[in-house]
């Protein structure tokens, strides 16, 4: 039987317990919540890095903490919970972000997703494979529970965007290596997508946030609340919101043209409470978009083309470091795919532009918000430091 894509949006201006239920509430009602009585449940948060919930880098643990509730209302089995930041340690639980408080105290289990991964192929990537938690293949349903935010290399974190997360911690630095631009790595993601196959979407956008993101943006109240049985039909409403034209984003035209998404046309979507379309945020704090560069992988063979690609995105901005900010962590030394990166504990950290990718895996892990992006001035040229 054919699934309709339906978003359901509501207005919530806090993140006190009982507005996020009878919110939640209604908008899982509204957008054909799957059945999950007596089945085992996966929830997957946003946990980009175990930060405090106020810096908007994570899903909140009080949106978590309500959707527990709601599947244990709905009869589920078991709620589980798992992500996997680019850079943690063994037996890693959020702590910081209080989304392990939450889960021990509402009765779901966290999953460490880098513990026996198992191999997996990744349709669009020439024979690629990647790791992804076992208990993936042990569950009956599984929920994208994201963030509203933008993305320093995909322009916006979605729904299908959070999923990379499952991908266990340095794995997906190789990632940016091996899919260096936008268009690439979009196609990574869709096959991600199409094996993972999430059966719904929650996005938290009470606090979005905007400028810099996906770690070192501002948190910016946008007082709503997210839910489709359709995770690429969310990422194209977010989109709608924040001021994008949705298939300029790379990652929605991926989706769309490899036929994994359950609408052919933007007009497919139902929305029937609040309509993207009038909630859209003129002054929205966007990434500035980019020239496509699908082309030149369309007009050499792969070697070259990778080779092409990888010269491009280097005409990206660059990742700026401010040595007097930086605390000499080295997590983005580890982090780095192109191995540009080196730490002297004298100058602090000294890039090698020629390496860099511009995948911005530093700016994503930095703890003290020592790095920042490249911006052009008035006449195009790319000035040294944001003011």
């Amino acid at each position: 039987m054919k699934k309709y894509p339906i978003v359901a949006i509501s207005r919530c201006g806090t993140y006190h317990d009982d507005e996020i239920d009878a919110v939640l509430e209604k908008l899982c009602s509204m957008a054909d919540f799957p059945d999950i009585l007596n089945k085992r449940v996966l929830l997957k948060p946003n946990i980009l890095s175990d930060a405090a919930p106020e810096k908007a880098i994570t899903t909140r643990p009080e949106i978590l903490a309500a959707l527990i509730r709601l599947c244990y209302r709905r009869g589920a089995d078991q709620v589980l919970v798992g992500d996997s930041p680019g850079i943690h340690g063994p037996n890693f639980i959020p702590k910081t972000s209080m989304i392990g408080e939450v889960c021990e105290k509402e009765g779901a289990q966290w999953c460490e997703f880098a513990k026996e991964p198992r191999m997996h192929r990744i349709p669009g990537t020439l024979g690629h494979k990647l790791p992804l938690p076992k208990i993936m293949d042990d569950v009956d349903v599984i929920i994208s529970v994201a963030k509203l935010k933008t993305h320093q290399l995909m322009y916006a974190t979605g729904s299908v965007k959070n999923l990379f997360g499952m991908v266990p911690g340095l794995h997906k630095s190789a990632c940016h290596m091996r899919y260096p631009t936008r268009e690439s790595f979009a196609r990574m993601l869709a096959g991600l997508y199409s094996v993972i196959k999430p059966h719904y979407a929650i996005m938290d956008a009470i606090v979005s946030m905007e400028g810099p993101g996906p770690a070192g943006g501002i948190p910016r109240h946008t007082g709503l609340l997210l839910a489709s049985n359709d995770p690429t039909a969310l990422d194209v409403a977010q989109a709608i919101i924040m001021g994008y034209q949705p298939f300029s984003l790379p990652l929605i035209r991926e989706l769309h043209d490899k036929k994994l998404s359950q609408w052919n046309k933007l007009e497919d979507i139902a929305y029937p409470l609040l309509n993207p379309e009038k909630l859209v945020i003129a002054d929205f704090k966007r990434i500035k978009q980019e020239k496509r560069t699908r082309l030149l992988m369309a007009l050499f063979g792969p070697l070259v083309s990778r080779f092409i690609q990888l010269k491009h995105q280097q005409k990206e901005p660059k990742p700026l470091f401010d040595n007097d900010l930086c605390i000499r962590c080295g997590r983005c030394v580890k982090i780095c795919p192109g191995k540009a990166l080196t730490l002297d504990k004298d100058r602090g950290i000294v890039a090698d532009y020629s390496a860099c990718i511009r995948c911005y895996c530093c700016h994503e892990v930095c703890p003290a918000d020592a790095i920042t992006i490249e911006k052009r001035n008035g006449s195009g040229s790319w000035i040294s430091r944001q003011s």
